[in-house]
């Protein structure tokens, strides 16, 4: 449960922020620096989603494939997410968010991947 949870909460926090209006934003981010946020807020996403999916042993093929079901996660909850801005008065649906998000992702898999033990061993929770 401890790696199940803060995925849990990291969704819950984007759903409440992305749900915030327009009107209701007290601070603007400078031109283009808004995807960056959002790169590393789904960087963070998947991260935790992998954590997770690879510390359970419910489902084995999840474990097995916890890169894979972590960015799948975080691009469908990003799609989700942006649909749900369609909604909130002042904000919309953006593609390139999407993109962003996606990108936030795919370089938590990239990095993750690339540091991950030739010996079959996890990275992250390794001892060491």
């Amino acid at each position: 449960m401890k790696y199940q949870l803060p995925p849990v909460l990291w969704v819950v926090i984007i759903f409440f922020v992305s749900g915030i209006p327009s009107s209701h934003l007290t601070f603007k981010f400078p031109p283009g620096t808004d995807k960056v946020v959002h790169a590393f807020i789904y960087f963070v996403l998947c991260w935790l989603a992998r954590r997770a999916f690879y510390n359970q042993n419910v489902f084995l093929m999840l474990r097995k494939s916890s890169f894979l079901g972590a960015f799948i996660f975080s691009v469908v909850y990003g799609l989700l997410d942006e649909y749900h801005q369609k909604f909130v008065p002042g904000r919309d649906a953006d593609f390139y968010d999407l993109l962003a998000d996606t990108g936030g992702a795919l370089l938590y898999v990239a990095v993750a991947w690339l540091s991950h033990r030739p010996d079959g061993s996890d990275p992250e929770n390794s001892k060491s």
